[in-house]
């Protein structure tokens, strides 16, 4: 596999045969990553004729040669959250500017930090470079106006963050949370993955395994989040992550993110940044509304009593945190 080219190509899925790694590739020439999602691009992507055709697959070991001859762009940012909170306003705001590339929880690297599953027994330093690999991959400019790359993890990655503090232990990262019962409404409305029986492993639930199935859904999603938001207080402590809360955006984007980032934009790009921000983040076509009034309606009392056991505690220590740093 030495001297492989992937010009315009982007890896999107991470498999295994046996305990090795490979990775499916989609070509995308120089389309950008329009869609709130990573993998609602891939969707669309991997339907065109020539895709349908032509796409292949390699280990993922060719992706160090590529790495050596191409490394794409330095992460300028990771961004973790709580699950349903805001972060992909962020995402879709950072996107609107053409010198940014921003890859929002793509699912291979999700896998990639999860490799200790299928791969028990490779080395860390092995793993770490299987990261960089791919992250080399896929921050490969698309235009060639790109200059930065943000990444967007999916909320459970934040238990996986010293393996991605190995990797990148440079990039400064950002933790974005909402009140907790905001967080479960909209979890129980419509369940995202995160809280989605079967999905999570034995290794990052917090408790005996055998007791879900005893458990209602609210209960479930209660615990799984207060693990996310524990996992995340702890880190932002020791490794220095920027906390933001629900009620800061988007203004913060625009102020103390950027500084965080090592970014100063342009007033035409605040400009910009401010237009983007009047739209719902999921659904750009429709204008923002703000909603924790009426999540707040809906939130039961047992809805009220689970966040107040399993993920407040947290919270409370998020809000804590993110109080000391702006003192700072």
């Amino acid at each position: 596999m030495s001297g492989l080219r992937f010009d315009g190509w982007v890896p999107f899925r991470l498999y295994w045969q046996a305990s090795e790694p490979g990775v499916e590739w989609v070509y995308m020439g120089a389309n950008r990553f329009r869609e709130p999602f990573f993998e609602d691009t891939i969707f669309f992507e991997v339907q065109t004729p020539f895709n349908s055709l032509f796409r292949f697959r390699t280990p993922l070991a060719a992706l160090a040669d590529w790495h050596a001859v191409s490394p794409g762009l330095k992460p300028a940012g990771f961004i973790f959250h709580l699950s349903r909170c805001g972060s992909t306003l962020i995402t879709r705001m950072l996107a609107s500017l053409p010198q940014n590339l921003v890859l929002s929880e793509p699912g291979l690297l999700d896998r990639a930090l999860r490799s200790h599953e299928r791969a028990p027994h490779a080395p860390p330093a092995q793993r770490v470079m299987w990261l960089q690999w791919l992250v080399s991959a896929l921050g490969q400019s698309r235009t060639g106006l790109e200059r930065r790359l943000f990444i967007k993890f999916d909320p459970r990655n934040i238990v996986d963050f010293p393996l991605l503090r190995l990797a990148f232990p440079e990039v400064p990262w950002i933790f974005v949370y909402r009140d907790p019962v905001e967080v479960m409404v909209s979890n129980l409305r419509a369940p995202s993955l995160l809280v989605t029986r079967g999905i999570l492993g034995p290794d990052f639930l917090n408790f005996d395994g055998s007791l879900v199935a005893g458990m209602d859904d609210g209960e479930y999603a209660a615990r799984v989040l207060g693990i996310v938001a524990e996992a995340a207080a702890r880190h932002a402590v020791i490794a220095g992550g920027k906390l933001i809360g629900y009620g800061q955006l988007p203004d913060i984007v625009w102020g103390d993110l950027q500084r965080h980032f090592g970014i100063e934009f342009t007033p035409q790009e605040v400009d910009r940044l401010k237009q983007v921000a009047t739209f719902d983040a999921k659904k750009p076509e429709r204008r923002f509304e703000n909603d924790a009034e009426a999540k707040n309606r809906e939130a039961t009392g047992h809805i009220r009593r689970l966040a107040a056991q399993w993920i407040a505690p947290h919270y409370a220590r998020l809000e804590e945190i993110r109080r000391a740093q702006a003192s700072d």
